[in-house]
């Protein structure tokens, strides 16, 4: 049987993106990347990073509002390693690239990498769109997507099947789910 996930970005569209998906029917778990962790509030299977240094912080800022906290966390590394404080458990550190990889494909990819690992094959992203669409959290454009975008095509093979998208160049390249590919097994 096939287990879905939504993996909630932090592009200005990740909350129509989930509404979006959420007409599909209900998902099997909820991966929240970066910022993510401080506004989703809703409960947080995994959280998926490549910025772990900033982790305590967002964190600090779900608990305020009380938000439940999530029930793993996932990044490239382990930032005590570094000798920086570490305020935030990381659960389990992973590579980020699949091979062939010459770069990364940002936290959205990573946390695609992560959900194949964790065994679902019925992906959906929301919020990662990896076009200059504001963050909803700043309003500024992210004008380094253009950057990511390689790593997307060049790791294809890995996740294409599984992966589909709500929005932007993502949706161009993938699709966007449907209930049908959803409920295949």
């Amino acid at each position: 049987m096939a287990r879905s996930v939504v993996i909630l970005g932090g592009a200005k569209c990740v909350w129509e993106d989930l509404d979006n998906a959420r007409r599909f029917g209900t998902f099997d778990a909820t991966f929240a990347i970066n910022d993510m962790l401080a506004h989703y509030p809703g409960e947080i299977d995994v959280f998926v990073s490549l910025h772990p240094e900033k982790a305590a912080e967002w964190l600090k800022q779900r608990d305020a509002k009380g938000f439940p906290r999530p029930k793993k966390r996932i990044a490239h590394e382990n930032n005590t390693q570094q000798g920086r404080p570490n305020a935030f458990r990381i659960d389990e550190t992973l590579e980020y690239r699949w091979p062939g990889m010459s770069g990364s494909g940002s936290s959205g990819l990573f946390a695609v990498k992560v959900a194949i690992g964790e065994g679902f094959d019925r992906i959906v992203l929301c919020g990662v769109p990896m076009t200059p669409e504001p963050h909803f959290f700043d309003g500024k454009p992210w004008s380094e997507c253009s950057s990511f975008t390689k790593a997307w095509t060049e790791a294809l093979r890995f996740y294409a099947d599984k992966t589909r998208s709500m929005s932007g160049w993502t949706r161009d390249l993938l699709g966007e789910p449907t209930k049908d590919w959803l409920a295949r097994p």
